[in-house]
């Protein structure tokens, strides 16, 4: 099937004043005319030539003025919301959700699911074409107005040609192509990236780090992810963070180093260094109130609800993240860190004691970046799928 590249009104978005113009409303909009020659320092009549040529072309629309004692205010300028459409795919090694956007970021319709209990690739890369198909139909949003298809996706990939080179779903799953599969499938162009980066990108278009033009997001779930931004442009490292050895004697991570930090902090090594304690326990016959297998989040319940038997995974799992974020910050400077993931979400005493730590850690003349937390449930994580194909325009 031909893969369908819309030409909605394209050839008014050739020149970089017209990109210009419109980065400058998804920022500061809505703008009067005036407003965005200041703005963007493009004179007066090429300003109107290519504004006029966007409301013309159905990009832009014009806000009714309001009339005030000193008369009319002039009529202000923004982005027409429906003018295109594109879908976020964000995928974990568990989870599959999806959400339509329009041009404004707004979220107009959303999919979650499990993928736990599928059984083939087919069924996996099937399941998010049909849904994308699905939401099309349900909003009566016709091909022409669909920019395309962004996917987030965990592990590494191979971005030029949209392939998942290797995930974790049902065991070890390599290559798998998910870019020219949806392309097939729904005639709309795909771009596929690490999550980790278009976490990030959503961070920047939309979330905590507006404004900012060095940031970190950091991902601490099954695994230990991040992206970065530097000077505006995020850079595609996003497995480095979690295979950085913080003791060269530590325990043997799969990726055949020693004392990654993912061997401390990722679920699955909480979860084992909590078994590990409690077989220790029943073999000096000590009493514990926990059974076997045990999960992440009843280690970190534990804690916030007062017992400290597994206080201390936690907070060598703290120590060894933040020693991995402040070497990061020392290299790139970020101006906000964003904290996120399954385990940040589950603790709070984890959260803060990785915060305490960076803090801590920060010699006299590193300054200190804003620290935030991203809850794993918000819709901001699609919406940074959808700015592979929505930065385009801007």
């Amino acid at each position: 099937m031909e893969v369908n590249t819309p030409e909605i009104k394209t050839a008014s978005l050739r020149e970089n004043n017209v990109k210009t113009v419109m980065r400058c409303l998804r920022k500061c909009g809505p703008l009067s005319r005036s407003e965005i020659c200041d703005k963007t320092q493009i004179s007066k009549p090429t300003a109107t030539r290519v504004i006029n040529a966007l409301i013309s072309d159905g990009w832009l629309e014009e806000l009714n003025s309001i009339k005030t004692a000193r008369g009319r205010h002039p009529i202000e300028l923004d982005i027409r919301p429906d003018a295109a459409y594109s879908f976020g795919v964000n995928i974990s090694k568990t989870h599959l959700s999806i959400a339509l956007v329009d041009l404004k970021l707004n979220i107009v319709d959303t999919f979650k699911a499990s993928i736990r209990n599928l059984e083939h690739v087919d069924q996996f890369l099937k399941l998010i074409a049909d849904t994308i198909l699905d939401m099309q139909q349900r909003n009566h949003i016709p091909n022409e107005k669909i920019l395309g298809i962004g996917v987030g996706a965990p592990g590494l990939i191979d971005t030029q040609n949209g392939v998942m080179k290797d995930f974790a779903l049902w065991g070890k799953l390599r290559n798998i192509p998910i870019s020219s599969f949806l392309s097939e499938h729904t005639a709309f162009k795909t771009k596929v990236d690490n999550n980790c980066n278009t976490w990030l990108a959503g961070e920047m278009w939309n979330g905590y780090a507006q404004g900012c033009s060095n940031a970190l997001f950091i991902l601490n779930s099954e695994g230990i992810g991040c992206g970065i931004a530097v000077d505006n442009l995020i850079h595609n490292i996003s497995g480095g963070l979690g295979h950085l050895s913080v003791n060269f004697r530590g325990d043997l991570c799969y990726c055949g180093s020693r004392g990654c930090i993912e061997t401390y902090c990722s679920t699955d090594n909480i979860e084992r260094k909590a078994e590990e304690k409690i077989n220790a326990l029943c073999r000096t016959g000590g009493s514990c109130l926990y059974s076997l297998p045990i999960d992440f989040k009843t280690v970190c319940q534990s804690i916030d609800n007062g017992d400290m038997l597994f206080a201390n995974i936690l907070l060598e799992a703290a120590s060894a993240l933040a020693c991995g974020i402040v070497s990061l910050i020392k290299i790139f400077h970020p101006q906000i860190i964003i904290l996120s993931g399954a385990l940040f979400e589950a603790s709070d005493f984890y959260y803060n004691n990785v915060v305490m730590e960076i803090q801590s850690q920060l010699s006299f003349n590193v300054s200190s970046p804003q620290i935030v937390r991203r809850n794993v449930s918000d819709a901001l994580f699609e919406i940074g799928a959808a700015t592979l194909i929505l930065k385009e325009l801007f």
